[in-house]
């Protein structure tokens, strides 16, 4: 592994935080209120917030979502990048750097890469999801709380749901991005992903990421209410619950919002990993250079 890949996906999560995170919040509020709830949509939701909170109201639960999106960008970035690198040597490949792969073999190393996130961001997503929904509460209240009320096993309300959602999205996520920069390349007729300028990562980030976002929000949906308190059970029994008290359009509540979200956060989160490699591979020194192939 290479403390490159670590340290790009960390850039990249606060990027991801800045841009995203107003966002993030009303989908949480849209995703946990019921059939009459008081949000009617996203700008709604959005202006409510920020009349009743400030626009730091926006921000609410940035804190956990930076740490969450510290963890699971710099695992998923190393994970990911490591699972190229492996099988770039399996294949005998020389160079991690110019290897593309077909969409299919994307998609497969995204998968796996979303089994280590959803264990390493669990705990922060159901601090970050209690402290949206509760306006209220801070962190050390929410942890307070959280457990006296269901222990230590509390910070790991919904795993199955997040291993649900982060699979398939980064599937998707990843397959699509290195996808859609596989065909950017051959456009401009480069040999290399580090040759493509910064919008172009921009635009692939945000498209692989709303198009993740889609596929994935009744998971998103389960998790929310999951870890808010508001459901208990399997995620599927959850998802028929909510299927038969609310209909099937309650499990694609705060889409908007999470697609939003996902554009400028994804597009962010990618120029930050991308822009930050190119600059430490060329000016860091040695030891934190990229691993050898034969390592």
């Amino acid at each position: 592994m290479s403390l490159i890949d670590t340290v790009s996906g960390m850039a990249g999560a606060v990027l991801c935080t800045a841009f995203g995170n107003p966002f993030d919040v009303a989908k949480a509020r849209l995703q946990h209120q019921g059939p009459h709830g008081a949000y009617r949509g996203l700008t709604h939701c959005l202006a409510a917030t920020v009349r009743a909170d400030g626009f730091s109201g926006l921000y609410r639960g940035a804190l956990p979502a930076l740490s969450s999106a510290l963890v699971e960008n710099s695992v998923g970035i190393t994970v990911q990048r490591s699972l190229r690198r492996q099988l770039a040597a399996a294949q005998g490949r020389e160079s991690l750097c110019d290897v593309r792969y077909s969409t299919a073999t994307e998609i497969a190393l995204g998968g796996c890469t979303g089994i280590f996130t959803s264990v390493a961001i669990c705990p922060f997503e159901v601090v970050k999801v209690r402290q949206q929904v509760h306006r209220d509460s801070r962190i050390t209240e929410v942890l307070r709380l959280l457990i006296r009320k269901d222990g230590l096993s509390g910070l790991y309300r919904g795993l199955l749901s997040v291993i649900c959602r982060d699979v398939p999205f980064n599937a998707i996520f990843y397959g699509f991005y290195e996808s859609l920069c596989t065909l950017a390349m051959r456009l401009q007729g480069v040999g290399s992903k580090d040759a493509l300028d910064a919008p172009v990562i921009f635009l692939a980030g945000g498209l692989a990421g709303s198009a993740g976002w889609t596929f994935i929000m009744p998971f998103d949906v389960v998790k929310t209410r999951q870890q808010a308190g508001s459901a208990h059970g399997m995620p599927s029994h959850v998802m028929y619950r909510i299927v038969q008290s609310e209909g099937w359009k309650a499990l694609f509540k705060g889409w908007n919002a999470a697609v939003a979200r996902a554009f400028p956060a994804n597009a962010g989160l990618f120029l930050g990993v991308e822009l930050s490699s190119r600059w430490m591979a060329r000016w860091a020194t040695p030891w934190v250079l990229e691993p050898k192939m034969e390592d």
